[in-house]
């Protein structure tokens, strides 16, 4: 029996959600007279009900009986392989973390990976490097790295495909608005389940290190090695991913939506 089998035997309550009343999906209604769908906006100009409908949609559509109850939602990035950066949705639960590619400007998910926090072998925190002879530009922000399954058996096919999913890693690090706290509206993150039980940070959904704090509290007493040191990236001179960062392709923006002249 394997361990999602061993999961769905176990009685769970219902997922616990933080309650939202009164708050209209978003996203869904058209814009007057353009019969076009109304766009949503990328994390920089969330709202702080545009939060609150994002956990709220979340936990509607994603989370299911057997992840227990949900902790917190971040807005973190994630390092793939070929080091691409992506903006990507982390959902921690009491049994289970999500890792999901989210649209935000028309509400759906559009990739979702499931793991059980007992599949984690070992979770480690540092600077993010690259190998001595790589002729990347330094990273300064800090890295977490999640380990689960046997990395031994990760075939090279698997190292050299950049669309490979299959990895038993993820390379998480800050999202890019965690260094723009100052332009953010409003009490955006004054949500429950936006990061993790800090007032006193105001970009704790953006920050890895709330994440990394909340994950540790989460698998108390599992068998998982948390320990720092330094997240190697095994690129050497990937010129596109240099470009594909800079040009903060992997993340959401602003588009902007031309009105159907009238005829």
């Amino acid at each position: 029996m394997n361990f999602s089998e061993v999961l769905k035997k176990i009685p769970t309550p219902q997922v616990s959600m933080p309650h939202m009343p009164g708050i209209p999906k978003l996203n869904t209604s058209s814009m007057a007279g353009t019969g076009q769908e109304e766009l949503g906006k990328p994390p920089m100009n969330m709202t702080q009900e545009d939060m609150q409908q994002l956990i709220h949609n979340i936990g509607e559509s994603v989370l299911i009986p057997e992840d227990g109850a949900f902790v917190a939602l971040w807005i973190l990035t994630l390092i793939d392989h070929w080091n691409n950066e992506h903006e990507r949705l982390i959902i921690l639960t009491e049994r289970n973390f999500y890792i999901i590619r989210y649209d935000f400007l028309h509400s759906r998910v559009r990739d979702s990976r499931r793991i059980g926090l007992g599949q984690l072998t070992s979770v480690i925190t540092g600077p993010l490097v690259f190998p001595s002879k790589s002729l990347m530009p330094i990273r300064s922000s800090p890295g977490v790295q999640m380990r689960w399954g046997d990395e031994n058996e990760v075939k090279l096919t698997q190292k050299w495909n950049p669309l490979c999913r299959s990895l038993p890693y993820a390379t998480l690090t800050h999202h890019p608005v965690y260094s723009k706290r100052d332009q953010l509206p409003p009490r955006q993150c004054e949500v429950p389940g936006a990061g993790y039980e800090d007032p006193t940070n105001p970009v704790s959904v953006y920050d890895v290190n709330n994440f990394l704090c909340a994950l540790k509290e989460a698998s108390s007493g599992m068998n998982i090695q948390f320990g720092s040191g330094d997240i190697v990236i095994e690129s050497y001179g990937n010129l596109g991913s240099v470009v594909f960062n800079q040009t903060s392709l992997g993340f959401t923006k602003t588009k902007q939506v031309t009105p159907t002249s009238a005829l």
